[in-house]
């Protein structure tokens, strides 16, 4: 074969790599990792303060040089999650008319004071966590766990919201002793309960599971995730999934059956590759200097 013709060989398969999905354990790099979920106040844990818990779906991770995993598409996989032990701290009125809430770990019972955020990898497409958005609230199993995720095994991920994004003390509020810098998820919402709309950020860390070797970098100002989001209504008529309003919102005597809040946008990470990827990297780089020595 002639050298021309090597190179477009290879710029061919190059161009078809980068055009191709990218399997979850591909991913190396800057990654930008887009989430929906569901969010509720009621059903909370008993013997706790936790004021909110949730559950949802990690939708694409897209990084540098093209990468791209989509749930189910990309390798068949799915990423599923639980938020749980959600606290409030501090609800504070801010001069533009919204609420400043800050959030700390649930205590009392088991709660342990840390926010977490629990990642399960599956095959089976949950529709009630991926599009239908009508999972319910009353399928909570305990304080970590929801009948959806129950059987998918370990986690692939388990995460601890962090400090960093409040660093300065707020005067007032409904607990104006608060120490805000201590809030590991810091929300500007229209209301202090859910139905409610706004933002939140936080920074998180991997704790455990069996990625997270890959996930665990520290490289996002000390944390390994970096995230923001929206928060909005669920519901049909807000254009998520297929609850009623009755069954989101719930009427006297009726209480809600699915998740109120809904909420989605992106997360920052670093993923490094796995051992078993360096090496097929040096393999491949080994093969190229065999193809060079051929070619002298």
């Amino acid at each position: 074969m002639s050298i021309k013709k090597m190179i477009l060989a290879a710029s061919l398969g190059l161009a078809a790599l980068s055009a191709s999905a990218t399997p979850l354990d591909s991913l190396t790099g800057n990654m930008n990792i887009k989430l929906q979920g569901l969010t509720t106040e009621a059903n909370t844990f008993g013997g706790t303060n936790e004021s909110t818990w949730g559950v949802g779906s990690i939708t694409q991770i897209t990084g540098t040089g093209g990468q791209a995993w989509n749930m189910g598409v990309s390798d068949g996989s799915y990423l599923y999650y639980m938020i749980y032990g959600i606290a409030d701290q501090n609800i504070v009125n801010n001069s533009t008319g919204s609420l400043d809430l800050y959030n700390v770990g649930a205590t009392g019972g088991v709660g342990d004071g840390k926010i977490h955020l629990d990642i399960y990898r599956s095959n089976v497409n949950i529709l009630e966590l991926t599009s239908d958005f009508n999972a319910q609230v009353g399928d909570r199993t305990g304080y970590n766990m929801h009948s959806l995720l129950s059987g998918l095994g370990p986690a692939y991920l388990t995460v601890e919201f962090g400090t960093g994004k409040q660093t300065t003390n707020v005067a007032g509020g409904l607990n104006p002793g608060a120490d805000e810098t201590l809030a590991t998820l810091v929300q500007v919402v229209t209301s202090a309960t859910l139905p409610a709309a706004g933002t939140g950020q936080f920074f998180a860390d991997v704790t455990g599971g069996t990625a997270a070797a890959q996930w665990d970098s520290n490289g996002l100002f000390g944390h390994d995730l970096d995230g923001k989001f929206t928060l909005s209504t669920n519901g049909a008529s807000q254009g998520s999934g297929v609850c009623t309003d009755e069954e989101v919102l719930g009427s006297p005597g009726n209480p809600a059956t699915c998740f109120t809040g809904f909420i989605n946008d992106p997360i920052r990470a670093i993923r490094v590759p796995e051992p078993g990827s360096l090496a097929l990297v040096g393999l491949g780089l080994v093969g190229l200097a065999g193809l060079r020595r051929r070619m002298a």
